[in-house]
């Protein structure tokens, strides 16, 4: 049944008004109305549910009852239709209809708003419980009281000692806002009553500025005690400045102060991600993790932590590629993609840490010959994400908006849910593998830590720990054993089919994926050679190439003397140099033998109201510490003077110096000048300079030239090979440049 509405036009001819009177009570009281379209344009109508309980009673009167219209009248009116239903005899159903239980647990209720809030001692309090008592038999008319509601409230009023205009005032609050309407709240509350208010504001503002974060706050307090008496504030004592200060202070704006954006990124609630609406390998995570074991290198003997590269997939959860050696770098990163690819067939998006590795030129390029397979980046909302407490298997990544790949603004570690995968795969190695060569950690009791040192000291004594190869292989049984059977609470959360197991591990969801119809898409072992493999360039020279401290030939190499090619190579084998001139493959060279030797629209919504968030912090942070200046003590020495004084010191310091040498001879002093010069005293030796080293090999004439030239200006002697190659290039020369070079010789360049 459609609802009821009236035009205020109406309701002034049913209680009797004019059509003002009704549209300014509309207006006092809010009464709900619908726009609908009259005669005269578009017009407020009011339905029967929102209208007061006496016109829904002169409605009744008018026109009279209907049992349809009781459950959307008020107690009063729903009575006074009941009332004239039985005058007509009608059969009277009940004024309301009775609820159930289920209708009571299924019933969509109303929001907590700050507004209709309440709280315990709001219950409990007299006040609050006597109004509503009020309320209630205000609203209770008796069927034998005849002189209307208004009478009666009243006399309501009379009976408890109010006025009955603040019985109206309490029902228009109560019908607004609830109990929460009807509670008496202070209109000074949270506001300075001894001290000015802009006093509290200028000591907010002081202790937040970001340049007083490392001042103490009493010595603040003695600037706010000058500034208050100059402007005339009312300020109280150093107990109270405290206490206003973290009334008004808050966590969010203390890590603004301190650590700005980043600061405050890492205390807002993160945007969290659900992965059911991706397919396998469709985005996966990448970084970079030391491990808290020791290892042997098997050529040197050395000890040290292997550093490694995972990748893992958001979806599924598997662990999608590893690698392992001494450091991480761009081609251990593409190792670890390379094996992943190898196994589980083509990702789409990757997202790393803004490393260097991760942003070198190698992974960039393997990106781009990804893309040339089909592989494409599609365009995804940046997703931030700076939490400190979270569970590692159900948030999600840091990233950004896409460059050829996103890369995650992170500073706090447990900000990717790899993070957590790398502490489950120490502890299988750990429990399960049972590997020896634990490392200290430094958040451990002191005692801990002797003892983890001693013992890895004592393993690698004894020989007993693991070789690279030996972590290496273990490392791969532990990333198995984390797919085939860790299980995963993310996964099981995301889980989308029928039936729901009591738990899941990544492959079981790998597993759901495939029979729902997802497959793998794989590539070529030539394409993943050409991609992965790590890169370099260098000249031809004699048909042979240098490289890595070795040399490789290919008689295709012959012809291209003093020409620069391309190079694909494994750096840990380096067994062969795969040749591209020009893009094109051209041949692969050995080394020299030696005779003698989702749903978009939801992300983009989340990013925009954390961008929200941020900003108006941010804003609010420059607000409060805008309104004081910066009180620090800088120097107030001009610049000019500061020039002057060093140009003085300097001039000071070179006349100290050369006093000696412009002080006056005496007549003696001249005199044995003159005898010494008469004698003739010889003028000092010239000083010998070294001797310059021969080169192995010169680049060309010119070269072994000038240092020939350098050896016989040093005082040099050349040898037989020497001299005649001088004497023939000197011979081409001009007889300037001859000049030239007999007298740098004789007097030096």
């Amino acid at each position: 049944m459609m609802e009821q509405t009236y035009t205020a036009k109406q309701v002034a001819e049913i209680v009797g008004a004019s059509r003002v009177t009704i549209l300014r009570r509309a207006k006092k009281e809010n009464w709900t109305f619908v726009i609908k379209n009259g005669k005269g344009g578009p017009q407020n109508e009011y339905p029967l549910a929102s209208l007061p309980a006496d016109i829904q009673e002169a409605i009744i009167n008018k026109e009279g009852a209907r049992p349809e219209l009781l459950p959307v009248l008020a107690p009063t009116a729903a009575a006074k239709a009941v009332e004239v239903l039985r005058q007509e005899g009608s059969p009277a159903p009940a004024p309301m209809e009775l609820p159930t239980l289920t209708q009571a647990l299924t019933e969509k209720r109303p929001s907590w708003t700050p507004e209709t809030a309440i709280s315990e001692q709001d219950l409990q309090n007299e006040r609050v419980r006597n109004i509503l008592a009020i309320l209630r038999e205000a609203e209770t008319v008796p069927r034998i009281w005849t002189k209307g509601k208004r009478k009666w409230i009243e006399a309501v009023a009379f009976k408890h000692g109010v006025t009955w205009q603040a019985i109206y005032r309490w029902m228009k609050k109560y019908d607004q806002r609830g109990i929460a309407g009807i509670c008496h709240r202070k209109s000074s509350k949270d506001q300075p009553r001894k001290w000015s208010p802009e006093a509290v504001d200028f000591w907010i503002s002081l202790c937040a500025k970001r340049e007083h974060r490392a001042m103490k706050r009493r010595d603040l307090y003695d600037i706010l005690v000058v500034e208050a008496t100059r402007r005339g504030w009312r300020i109280g004592g150093y107990e109270s400045a405290n206490w206003w200060f973290e009334k008004r202070w808050n966590p969010l704006m203390e890590a603004m102060q301190k650590g700005g954006l980043r600061a405050l990124d890492n205390v807002l609630p993160p945007v969290l991600r659900d992965y059911s609406d991706l397919a396998p390998f469709e985005i996966i995570v990448g970084d970079q993790h030391r491990f808290d074991r020791w290892v042997v290198d098997e050529e040197t003997g050395e000890v040290y932590r292997p550093e490694g590269y995972l990748w893992q997939d958001l979806r599924t959860r598997v662990i999608y590629g590893a690698a392992v050696d001494r450091r991480y770098d761009a081609w251990l990163i593409g190792l670890a993609l390379r094996i992943g690819v190898a196994c589980y067939g083509a990702f789409t998006s990757v997202y790393t840490d803004n490393g260097k590795p991760e942003c070198s030129k190698f992974l960039t390029g393997i990106l781009a010959n990804l893309r040339s397979l089909g592989m494409e980046w599609e365009r995804t909302s940046e997703v931030m994400m700076d939490v400190l407490d979270l569970d590692g298997e159900d948030i999600a990544p840091n990233i950004i908006l896409p460059g050829t790949h996103r890369k995650a603004v992170v500073k706090n570690a447990k900000a990717k849910m790899i993070e957590k995968s790398f502490d489950n795969l120490e502890t299988i190695m750990a429990s399960r593998l049972a590997l020896p060569g634990h490392t200290k950690r430094l958040t451990d009791d002191i005692h801990a830590q002797d003892i983890d040192h001693q013992e890895a000291q004592a393993l690698a004594k004894a020989g007993k720990l693991l070789t690279a190869r030996e972590f290496a292989l273990a490392l791969y049984k532990a990333c198995d054993h984390y797919n085939r059977k860790k299980t995963h609470r993310g996964v099981l959360r995301e889980w989308s089919w029928k039936p729901r197991p009591k738990e899941a591990t990544p492959y079981d969801c790998l597993k759901a994926c495939y029979e729902e119809g997802w497959r793998p898409r794989m590539i070529s072992a030539e394409a993943a050679d050409l991609i992965f493999l790590a890169r370099g360039s260098r000249t031809v020279h004699m048909g042979r190439i240098a490289f890595d401290n070795d040399f490789y030939e290919h008689d295709a190499l012959l012809e291209l003397h003093k020409e620069k090619v391309d190079l694909r190579y494994n750096p840990m084998t380096m067994d062969e140099l795969h040749v591209f001139r020009g893009g094109r493959y051209l041949c692969t060279a050995v080394p020299v033998e030696r005779s003698s030797m989702k749903d978009m629209d939801l992300a983009a919504r989340k990013i925009a109201e954390k961008r929200e968030r941020r900003k108006r912090f941010a804003e609010e942070f420059k607000r409060i510490s805008s309104l004081a200046p910066d009180f620090r003590e800088y120097s107030k020495v001009p610049e000019m003077e500061r020039a002057v004084a060093i140009i003085g010191e300097d001039r000071k310091r070179r006349a100290i110096e050369q006093k000696e040498f412009h002080r006056p001879l005496s007549q003696e002093e001249l005199d044995r000048a003159v005898e010494r010069m008469e004698q003739g005293v010889p003028l000092p030796a010239k000083a010998s300079k070294p001797l310059p080293g021969r080169p192995t090999y010169f680049l060309d004439d010119f070269s072994r030239f000038e240092w020939i030239m350098n050896f016989l200006q040093a005082g040099g002697t050349l040898a037989e090979e020497d001299e005649a190659f001088r004497t023939r290039y000197m011979a081409g020369l001009t007889e300037g440049q001859r000049d030239y070079w007999d007298s740098y010789v004789s007097y030096g360049g």
